[in-house]
């Protein structure tokens, strides 16, 4: 009876120290670019890594609406993970060139903190994604169809958005300018 006890006891606590290491293993982590947003996992035994001496060049196109107003719009912060990531896998910083380009839905989230907090009663979320994006030279733009469509000019939006024409005639001139499109 006791052997089959000891047994017991092995097995769960093999498979507990198991899933403690397993767990511990698949965290995500920020850096080496953006420290507290773009969480990344590290992944060994790659096939595929982008050479490190071709540019990336993409362009997000964001048009989700994000339904709670007081949580940052995912796929702008996904641009932080696409430096993180990269950088983290051995391409320079200075071989990444991105730009997005807010329409639709995502409006909201180039909007300046005053209206941002008239509009929804929270501050934008969004307003550090944008800011530390362009700091490092992401092109910010906002669809200027869907700014007017929706009430909104130029001076209710955060400093770093520029107006497009709109979102069509921004990836048009940026995908012929050999940046890939990237629309989740």
């Amino acid at each position: 009876m006791q052997n089959s006890f000891q047994r017991f006891f092995f097995i769960v606590l093999f498979l507990t120290q198991a899933h403690i290491t397993y767990s511990q293993k698949i965290k995500p982590t920020t850096g080496p670019v953006f420290d507290s947003v773009g969480a990344v996992f590290t992944v060994n035994d790659l096939d595929f890594v982008p050479d490190a001496f071709q540019e990336l060049k993409a362009i997000f196109d964001i048009d989700n609406k994000q339904a709670d107003a007081s949580i940052p719009n995912r796929v702008i912060s996904s641009m932080h993970r696409y430096y993180n990531m990269h950088v983290r896998a051995g391409i320079p910083k200075d071989q990444i060139h991105l730009a997005l380009v807010l329409h639709g839905g995502a409006v909201k989230d180039a909007l300046a903190s005053a209206v941002y907090k008239e509009k929804y009663n929270v501050d934008n979320p969004n307003v550090d994604l944008i800011k530390s994006l362009s700091a490092i030279g992401v092109d910010v733009f906002l669809c200027g169809q869907s700014m007017t469509s929706g009430g909104y000019n130029k001076a209710d939006l955060l400093p770093e958005v520029k107006v497009g024409l709109s979102a069509m005639s921004v990836l048009t001139v940026y995908q012929m300018n050999n940046y890939a499109l990237i629309k989740f």
